[in-house]
């Protein structure tokens, strides 16, 4: 399978996780407080923004479409991630930062990497 079709792939079924199992994935990403209501709230709103950007990827690769733009726009949603991440540094448990961190990290440099590769 090819690089940019595993990205977003990948995208799709991290979305469709946080969407349908919201407490599981903030309890994963951020600890105990990632299973309070309002983190849940936020976590199917970033299931969806997932989903949306996989979609959008594999809609525009299969239309011949430009893709960099949803490549960009991964990139853009990661970083925010990692501000956030960054933000909440002192408040995230000890491994959930880290794991936050590599999470948000990998999917920034690998949209990155494949964005400097990409030429539409």
């Amino acid at each position: 399978m090819k690089p940019l079709r595993m990205y977003a792939i990948g995208r799709l079924l991290f979305g469709a996780a946080a969407l349908a199992a919201p407490a599981l994935s903030g309890r994963t990403l951020a600890g105990p407080g990632g299973e309070l209501p309002d983190a849940k709230a936020f976590l199917r709103g970033m299931g969806g923004r997932e989903i949306g950007l996989g979609l959008g990827l594999l809609a525009a690769m299969r239309s011949g479409c430009a893709v960099r733009p949803w490549i960009l726009a991964g990139v853009l949603a990661d970083s925010g991630d990692l501000v956030g991440i960054a933000g909440a540094w002192t408040h995230l448990p000890v491994a959930k930062r880290w794991l936050g961190l590599a999470t948000a990290g990998a999917a920034a440099s690998t949209g990155a990497i494949l964005l400097a590769r990409t030429q539409h």
